[in-house]
């Protein structure tokens, strides 16, 4: 018997590049280690005030493979933009989906590798989530940045899957890599490491606007 799809599953979902802070972000990248395409689901900066001033250090891209829109749709449908965002129905739904995540975070400001994965704990600790992950992996993550620096332009590669975490970096003018550099093999700490991005109190509320407009317009 053939095959009938639903009026969603047959929809061409639609994803445009954004351009954010002079840093233009493709519609689509293709996943670390891998053939698939993933579609930008959003994307914003993050920053901090200070002194009345509001200092941007990254933009940041969150990539998702385009399969996860029907999963939500059936936990999601219907909610508005500002439901999906105010009570982090969306994020947290992201984050448990077993579908391939991927962040491209370009920064704006220089910043060293184990400053970087510092910020990271310390984003873990405030989100009070994840309180009993293992040493091993961050050891592991920390070992990953230790001997790296990000000048302006230069780009982290992030993803986040069932395998665990997924590192790349490149430089400026680089292409994006094909292959990760390393891997935290602990989707548990991959998923905490993604909730500080994404989920509340993150660290780009532009971001999780962003990827709440463009994805809750297929629901």
């Amino acid at each position: 018997m053939p095959v009938v799809l639903s009026a969603q599953q047959d929809k061409e979902f639609k994803f445009d590049g954004l351009n954010i802070e002079g840093i233009s972000f493709e519609s689509s990248v293709r996943a670390l280690a891998s053939t698939k395409m993933l579609v930008l689901g959003g994307a914003g900066d993050r920053g901090l005030e200070k002194n009345g001033k509001f200092i941007k250090f990254t933009t940041i891209g969150i990539y998702v493979d385009d399969a996860i829109i029907p999963d939500l749709s059936r936990k999601l449908g219907g909610k508005t933009v500002d439901e999906l965002c105010d009570k982090e129905l969306l994020f947290e739904e992201v984050v448990a989906a077993p579908f391939e995540k991927l962040l491209l975070i370009y920064f704006l400001l220089p910043l060293t590798g184990p400053e970087y994965a510092e910020k990271v704990f310390e984003r873990i600790d405030v989100q009070g989530i994840y309180k009993d992950l293992k040493e091993e992996s961050k050891q592991n993550f920390e070992g990953i940045f230790a001997a790296e620096h990000f000048p302006p332009g230069s780009c982290l590669v992030l993803s986040f899957s069932a395998e665990g975490l997924k590192v790349a970096f490149t430089k400026v003018g680089e292409k994006m890599p094909e292959k990760p550099v390393a891997v935290v093999e602990d989707r548990r700490f991959a998923d905490a490491y993604l909730t500080t991005i994404i989920c509340k109190d993150g660290v780009s509320p532009s971001a999780k606007l962003s990827l709440a407009e463009r994805l809750s317009k297929y629901f």
